[in-house]
Protein backbone atom coordinates (compact mmCIF):
# COMPACT_ATOMS: atom_id res chain seq x y z
CA UNK A 1 0.00 0.00 0.00
CA UNK A 2 0.85 3.27 -0.89
CA UNK A 3 2.21 4.81 2.76
CA UNK A 4 1.71 8.69 0.98
CA UNK A 5 -2.17 7.22 0.90
CA UNK A 6 -2.26 6.05 4.59
CA UNK A 7 -0.49 9.27 5.52
CA UNK A 8 -2.90 11.48 4.08
CA UNK A 9 -5.68 9.49 5.10
CA UNK A 10 -4.26 9.79 8.96
CA UNK A 11 -3.53 13.30 8.49
CA UNK A 12 -4.11 15.84 12.00
CA UNK A 13 -4.44 18.45 9.80
CA UNK A 14 -7.38 16.76 8.20
CA UNK A 15 -10.83 19.08 9.55
CA UNK A 16 -12.69 15.45 8.86
CA UNK A 17 -12.06 11.98 7.15
CA UNK A 18 -11.47 11.51 3.80
CA UNK A 19 -13.76 8.97 2.66
CA UNK A 20 -12.30 9.03 -1.03
CA UNK A 21 -8.70 7.89 0.59
CA UNK A 22 -9.84 5.77 2.78
CA UNK A 23 -12.11 3.81 0.12
CA UNK A 24 -8.78 3.71 -2.21
CA UNK A 25 -7.19 2.32 0.99
CA UNK A 26 -9.32 -0.28 0.58
CA UNK A 27 -9.14 -0.90 -2.84
CA UNK A 28 -5.09 -1.16 -2.49
CA UNK A 29 -6.02 -3.76 0.13
CA UNK A 30 -8.70 -5.85 -2.15
CA UNK A 31 -6.16 -5.66 -5.55
CA UNK A 32 -2.85 -6.35 -4.49
CA UNK A 33 -1.13 -9.26 -3.08
CA UNK A 34 0.50 -6.98 -0.11
CA UNK A 35 -2.44 -4.97 0.10
CA UNK A 36 -3.05 -6.47 4.12
CA UNK A 37 0.04 -6.72 5.09
CA UNK A 38 0.95 -3.66 4.07
CA UNK A 39 -2.04 -1.54 5.03
CA UNK A 40 -1.85 -3.33 8.84
CA UNK A 41 1.80 -2.25 9.15
CA UNK A 42 1.13 1.38 8.04
CA UNK A 43 -1.77 1.08 9.96
CA UNK A 44 0.15 -0.05 13.35
CA UNK A 45 2.60 3.04 12.61
CA UNK A 46 0.02 5.35 13.11
CA UNK A 47 -1.48 3.93 16.23
CA UNK A 48 1.27 2.44 17.94
CA UNK A 49 3.00 4.85 20.12
CA UNK A 50 1.52 8.18 18.18
CA UNK A 51 0.75 10.89 20.75
CA UNK A 52 -1.72 12.67 18.36
CA UNK A 53 -4.37 11.53 19.19
CA UNK A 54 -6.51 13.22 16.07
CA UNK A 55 -4.06 10.85 13.95
CA UNK A 56 -4.81 8.05 15.89
CA UNK A 57 -8.53 8.45 15.48
CA UNK A 58 -8.19 8.91 11.90
CA UNK A 59 -6.55 5.55 11.56
CA UNK A 60 -9.06 3.38 13.74
CA UNK A 61 -11.56 4.98 11.32
CA UNK A 62 -9.30 4.34 8.36
CA UNK A 63 -9.12 0.62 9.85
CA UNK A 64 -12.82 0.51 10.61
CA UNK A 65 -13.57 1.25 7.07
CA UNK A 66 -10.59 -1.31 5.95
CA UNK A 67 -12.45 -4.22 8.36
CA UNK A 68 -15.82 -3.70 6.46
CA UNK A 69 -14.87 -3.21 3.18
CA UNK A 70 -11.97 -5.83 2.95
CA UNK A 71 -11.91 -9.48 2.55
CA UNK A 72 -10.69 -12.39 4.21
CA UNK A 73 -7.15 -11.32 3.82
CA UNK A 74 -7.18 -8.27 5.44
CA UNK A 75 -9.20 -10.03 8.43
CA UNK A 76 -6.58 -12.59 8.66
CA UNK A 77 -3.95 -9.84 10.31
CA UNK A 78 -6.38 -7.39 11.99
CA UNK A 79 -8.48 -10.42 14.03
CA UNK A 80 -5.29 -11.80 15.42
CA UNK A 81 -4.30 -11.63 18.77
CA UNK A 82 -1.15 -10.20 17.61
CA UNK A 83 -2.74 -7.11 16.02
CA UNK A 84 -5.67 -6.75 18.66
CA UNK A 85 -3.42 -6.52 21.54
CA UNK A 86 0.05 -5.31 20.05
CA UNK A 87 -1.73 -2.29 18.52
CA UNK A 88 -5.24 -2.01 20.06
CA UNK A 89 -4.82 -2.34 23.50
CA UNK A 90 -1.54 -0.61 23.18
CA UNK A 91 -3.04 2.16 22.13
CA UNK A 92 -5.34 2.68 25.42
CA UNK A 93 -2.90 1.33 27.88
CA UNK A 94 -3.06 4.31 30.90
CA UNK A 95 0.39 5.31 30.35
CA UNK A 96 -0.50 6.59 27.20
CA UNK A 97 -3.20 8.78 29.12
CA UNK A 98 -5.31 8.30 26.08
CA UNK A 99 -8.32 10.55 25.64
CA UNK A 100 -11.59 8.79 27.02
CA UNK A 101 -13.26 9.28 23.50
CA UNK A 102 -10.12 7.62 21.90
CA UNK A 103 -10.60 4.52 24.81
CA UNK A 104 -14.15 4.06 23.71
CA UNK A 105 -13.43 3.86 19.98
CA UNK A 106 -11.51 1.54 20.40
CA UNK A 107 -13.41 -0.87 22.39
CA UNK A 108 -15.96 -0.03 20.14
CA UNK A 109 -13.54 -1.11 17.23
CA UNK A 110 -12.76 -4.20 19.24
CA UNK A 111 -16.34 -5.58 18.65
CA UNK A 112 -16.50 -4.51 15.34
CA UNK A 113 -13.94 -6.36 14.30
CA UNK A 114 -15.31 -9.61 16.48
CA UNK A 115 -18.42 -9.58 14.78
CA UNK A 116 -16.60 -9.48 11.34
CA UNK A 117 -13.64 -12.00 12.27
CA UNK A 118 -16.14 -14.65 13.95
CA UNK A 119 -18.34 -14.20 10.05
CA UNK A 120 -14.96 -15.08 8.08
Amino acid sequence: MSVCVSEKATSAALQTEDWSLNLEICDIINETDDGPKDAVKALKKRIVGNKNFREVMLALTVLETCVKNCGHRFHVYVCSLEFVEGVLVRAILPKNNPPMILHDRVLSLIQVKLSHCSSD
